[in-house]
């Protein structure tokens, strides 16, 4: 009986299409690639980690470099979500917007794209330094998912083209 059944649940997941996310391919264009965007940015680091982590080397000097990664917004707000009936927040809204596109030497290898991520957290006005402590673990893990959102919108394009 459980043999049937690990094999029902397993027929259940090859069936629906379920697959564990891998690293993404990209092209061999991207080898020497430049960010454009403020180094002191919170999005920087985690993108550089992300690039790096696909074999992309990075380079300072966007004359080096054969691709060019352009950052032309990159914006996170913090809207109220809900209100208790006390009038007191209860829930926070983070929204997270990125425009960006790619540039090789003098072609566009990526038009503009935008990327938008949000996430919702509870608070509570009596545990205030555990929300903010939520809202920064929030915030970092933001702008990771969004590297990563990044990596596969360009080995979309890429593989499109």
């Amino acid at each position: 009986m459980r043999l049937i059944s690990c094999l029902f649940v397993s027929l259940l997941l090859f069936g629906c299409g379920y697959q564990l996310k891998t690293a993404v391919e990209l092209d061999n264009a991207y080898n020497k690639t430049h960010i454009k965007h403020s180094i002191t940015s919170p999005l920087y680091r985690p993108l550089a980690v992300a690039l790096s982590n696909q074999g992309v080397n990075l380079v300072e000097d966007a004359t080096s470099a054969s691709a060019q990664i352009i950052i032309s917004k990159d914006s996170l707000t913090k809207q109220v979500q809900s209100i208790g009936a006390n009038n007191r927040v209860q829930e926070y809204r983070l929204d997270y917007e990125v425009v960006f596109s790619v540039q090789f030497l003098e072609k566009i290898a990526v038009p503009e794209q935008t990327l938008n991520l949000s996430r919702d957290y509870a608070f509570d006005i009596g545990q205030i330094a555990g929300a903010q402590g939520e809202e920064q673990v929030l915030r970092q893990q933001m702008y990771e998912d969004m590297a990563q959102s990044i990596i596969r919108a360009i080995a979309n394009q890429s593989s499109i083209q």
